[in-house]
């Protein structure tokens, strides 16, 4: 394939709004982090009249969730199956219902603004025997549960799942903030939490917060490197528009480790593979590489994709132990809180734990 465009730029255009600014000396609530995570708890702390400054050390969107595909799913990456085994019934029916409602209400705060938000549903497509069993077992379960899902016979069907633009998402929220709420390149380096407060530094600047968010996600053992969420590289690739359909719908295969979408004007979007080179991409590193690259482009062959490719990315995802977010307050640190870790489901969760973190202050 021939690269057209530059590597390790997104496909996403940028939001075009700046906030340029400087750590303020004094916030009631200081919020570190400008991706989803970070404007949504701006959203949530907002209607709870709670005064919050967001500092970002390069511009808003500009980690994965810029970076990512744009998926609206409900639950985890692999499957309904999957996560009963690990988290339990009630947790993973809890987890199904509150992506769902991610979903819902995420798109309601955008108020409208144009963020390439479909419905079309999704569809999990099985690499082999076992993933089938799992996901024929999933469509029971979820049946059981009081979810909308259907095999059709070679894919699970997903239909209240969707797909956004992510980058105008974060935008979106991001100009609900009053004047002032937002501050780019701010590039925090210290936490030093005391009795009653927080004293933040960036540079030659301080900052006393009454409370500390980290919406960091993957960054966030930069700043506490006790929390245990390790960076993980995603990578994607985007074409030129096609002239043939080539899914009717995003996809995702091989246990949440492949993943593909189509543009309504054609382009098509194919991230994943990291699973075939484990050790490289455990890492913050936003660049490409040539052996998760030559995968990518190998499977768009297989799907016949025939134009060229304009677009090679990549984002830090910050995964957990557990598979599930950090929210609330951060153990040991006073004042400090947590809402990170999303596993590569950010857009899929991050509205709705930033207000379980909003709401515990």
């Amino acid at each position: 394939m021939i690269l057209l465009g530059v590597v390790s730029t997104p496909f996403w255009p940028p939001p075009p709004e700046k906030y340029p600014g400087r750590l303020p000396a004094k916030a009631d609530v200081l919020v570190i982090g400008g991706g989803i995570a970070g404007v949504s708890l701006l959203i949530h702390l907002a209607s709870r009249r709670i005064d919050a400054v967001l500092v970002e050390r390069r511009h808003i969107a500009a980690g994965a969730s810029g970076r990512n595909a744009g998926l609206l799913l409900a639950g985890v990456a692999s499957s309904y199956a999957e996560a009963v085994r690990t988290y339990g019934r009630d947790v993973a029916r809890e987890v199904c219902e509150i992506t769902n409602e991610n979903h819902d209400r995420m798109i309601e705060a955008a108020r409208g603004q144009d963020v390439g938000h479909r419905r079309l549903g999704s569809a999990i497509l099985p690499a082999g025997d076992d993933e089938r069993a799992l996901l024929l077992e999933s469509e029971h379960l979820l049946h059981e549960d009081g979810f909308e899902a259907r095999w059709d016979g070679t894919r699970l069907i997903n239909p209240r799942d969707g797909e956004v633009d992510p980058a105008a998402m974060v935008a979106a929220l991001a100009r609900q903030a009053r004047p002032g709420a937002i501050r780019e390149g701010v590039d925090v380096n210290g936490l030093h939490p005391r009795a009653h407060d927080v004293m933040v530094t960036a540079g030659d600047d301080s900052c006393d917060a009454g409370i500390v968010i980290l919406a960091t996600n993957a960054y966030t053992p930069e700043l506490v490197p006790t929390v245990k969420i390790q960076p993980t590289r995603a990578q994607m690739l985007a074409t030129v528009p096609q002239s043939t359909r080539i899914t009717d719908m995003p996809v995702y295969s091989n246990f949440g480790y492949r993943y593909w979408r189509q543009l309504p004007t054609g382009e098509l979007l194919i991230g994943g593979w990291r699973d075939t080179s484990p050790a490289t991409e455990k890492t913050y590193g936003e660049e490409t590489t040539t052996e998760i690259q030559e995968q990518l482009d190998g499977a768009s062959g297989e799907m016949g994709e025939t134009g060229a490719v304009t677009h090679r990315w990549a984002g830090s995802m910050g995964f957990t132990e557990q598979g599930l977010a950090l929210a609330g307050p951060l153990e040991g640190l006073p004042n400090v809180y947590i809402c990170a870790g999303f596993t590569g489901h950010g857009m899929g969760f991050a509205f709705m734990t930033a207000k379980q973190v909003a709401e515990s202050i």
